[in-house]
């Protein structure tokens, strides 16, 4: 395995956008995973994720461990922007890379869901695409909206701060920003697992999503871990990264 520790996707003042590079040992011409850690938008870092790269790569995929910024000091659209801006930084470079421009996915736990879903969904017309080609989210919000209905007490104040403005505020700012309102037959396929006894964000979350793609056609799967929470026991984890591996091997093999 090679490791490419810091390197720059987009050079901008003040806060470069920084990733970590683990390649497998089969060389080059690989698929790649983006994976994309949580902390509620509002803490964390991609070296979060350097086990789970890993073992993405022990896999045969490249696996990039991605940095964006978070809030309050950056609201969204930040966080999203920053993990397209990745991609397009992929598809770019793949060649010098080592990875397939056309096999990139992404692979995000809770709000690092959030964002994997949203790279699945959303594109910016430009000459390289920011859309991935798979996605694993891993009991990710879908629909930011409703916050009193639709997400528990603990999750207002993160919810709050990574949007930057208040529901009552500006309703349509907090669609635009829920993954599940993007969805169409574009979209990428998706692979979505949850804990069926998630006390920070409920399963109702993972559940419309998965309509969402049903109701478009988009290949998807839903996995429920039964008796799992937010957190999970080695064995759940177990079992995300080996659907995760063979899901994405699916994806790409067509």
């Amino acid at each position: 395995m090679r490791v490419l520790s810091d390197q720059v996707a987009l050079d901008r003042p003040g806060e470069d956008l920084l990733y970590d590079l683990f390649m497998p040992a089969t060389g080059s011409n690989v698929p790649a995973v983006i994976c994309i850690h949580g902390g509620g938008w509002i803490s964390g870092d991609r070296s979060e994720m350097h086990p789970v790269a890993q073992r993405f790569a022990e896999n045969g995929f490249a696996a990039i461990c991605a940095g964006y910024r978070l809030a309050p000091l950056h609201p969204y659209p930040a966080a999203i922007e920053d993990c397209q801006n990745l991609v397009v930084h992929l598809r770019q470079n793949a060649s010098n890379l080592g990875i397939l421009t056309n096999s990139i996915a992404a692979f995000g736990n809770s709000a690092g869901g959030f964002l994997a879903a949203c790279l699945a969904v959303r594109d910016r017309p430009a000459e390289f695409s920011s859309r991935v080609d798979a996605a694993v989210d891993i009991c990710g919000l879908t629909d930011l909206t409703e916050p009193q209905k639709q997400h528990p007490d603990i999750s207002w104040d993160f919810i709050n701060q990574f949007m930057g403005v208040k529901y009552e505020a500006d309703s349509a700012k907090w669609i635009e920003a829920s993954p599940v309102y993007h969805v169409d037959e574009l979209t990428a396929p998706m692979l979505i697992m949850h804990g069926d006894e998630d006390d920070i964000v409920w399963i109702e979350q993972s559940k419309k999503l998965f309509t969402a793609l049903q109701l478009h056609g988009v290949p998807s799967r839903f996995e429920i871990l039964s008796g799992e929470g937010h957190s999970f026991s080695i064995q759940a984890f177990e079992r995300i990264l080996n659907e995760s591996y063979e899901f994405l091997r699916e994806c790409f093999s067509k």
